[in-house]
């Protein structure tokens, strides 16, 4: 007989009908689905010929050992909503993920947790602000998550763990993939200081629908999230809307009127969210961090003389790559 949770992971993997498959899980025993045939489910109200085809196809040894190598091959661990561990603060969000696959560091949610999120092709500015706020975050020792995208998302994870920060990846692929491919030497870096997770199991491809998925992820372990850029109809949003919905704080770098990666976050400004001009403006909100005063986090970056002549340029209005190189 298997366990619930083993039954759950079980399910996870078969990509079943999110309807069908709530109801499944109010089954007085999980293990029951295995002596279950086709007539069996015939009084769901929510009853999905394909998901039970899949259950019916997969529910044999072979399929469940070779699901079970596969997590033994990949995952650090793997955390259930049955489990003791499971994250708390996703446990109160709509549509808790049921299963979590771990990939890297054990998953550690016990100290605070900032979301930072933003463009794929940010800008020097951009790249900026990230460093500014994520390297100030890190000495608070703040957990940094964001989705392992390209751009902001990818920055903010190399700078956190640049400074000696714990930060989580959340994934819309199975935790074996390093999607996108650009980023395989961060992946690498993450598997060794910080933590990959998905809802999604092994073998899962990137398909489009599940990157706003993932999103929910991100704010839901989240104490606030920061959107650093982000165009008028970005992901970002996306998740800056759900962090709303779970009663998540949301800061926002303003910036450039003229610049197309601003205008999502100006106009989440206009519409109430904290504008992050100095880290003061988290420490003042987020309970935990109200210990800390500026003065305490602020302090120069560890960078080279030509590193800080661009980011004076970079406040001086010079954003572009040429505009820059002609500067220096």
């Amino acid at each position: 007989m298997m366990e619930d949770r083993d039954v759950l992971i079980f399910l996870q993997s078969l990509f079943l009908e999110e309807k069908f498959y709530n109801e499944l899980l109010t089954l007085d025993n999980l293990d029951d689905i295995f002596q279950m045939e086709e007539g069996d489910f015939s009084n769901f109200d929510f009853y999905n010929k394909k998901s039970i085809d899949k259950i019916l196809e997969k529910k044999n040894k072979d399929y469940i050992n070779k699901m079970v190598e596969d997590i033994n091959t990949y995952c650090t661990q793997v955390i259930t909503i049955y489990d003791e561990d499971y994250p708390l603060d996703l446990q109160l969000i709509e549509r808790p993920p049921k299963v979590l696959y771990v990939k890297g560091l054990p998953l550690d949610v016990s100290g605070v947790k900032i979301g930072v999120v933003g463009a794929r092709k940010c800008t020097a500015y951009g790249s900026y602000a990230v460093e500014k706020f994520v390297s100030e975050l890190a000495r608070m020792n703040c957990t940094i998550v964001s989705g392992m995208a390209q751009g902001i998302d990818a920055y903010a994870h190399k700078i956190a763990l640049e400074n000696d920060a714990y930060s989580i990846g959340v994934l819309g692929t199975g935790v074996d993939s390093k999607f996108p491919k650009s980023n395989h030497r961060l992946f690498d870096r993450m598997y060794e200081q910080g933590t990959i997770i998905s809802e999604y199991p092994i073998g899962a491809s990137a398909m489009p629908y599940n990157f706003p998925e993932r999103n929910r992820i991100i704010s839901g372990l989240s104490e606030g999230v920061i959107v650093v850029e982000a165009k008028e109809k970005s992901g970002s949003l996306i998740t800056a809307r759900l962090a709303a919905e779970q009663g998540r704080e949301i800061f926002s770098i303003p910036g450039n009127i003229n610049s197309i990666y601003s205008v999502g976050t100006n106009k989440l400004i206009r519409d109430g969210a904290i504008p992050l001009i100095e880290i003061e403006d988290i420490t003042s909100i987020i309970p935990k961090l109200q210990e800390y005063s500026y003065e305490n986090s602020k302090g120069e970056l560890a960078i080279s003389e030509e590193e800080k002549l661009i980011l004076e340029k970079i406040e001086e209005g010079f954003d572009s790559v040429d505009a820059l190189m002609d500067e220096t």
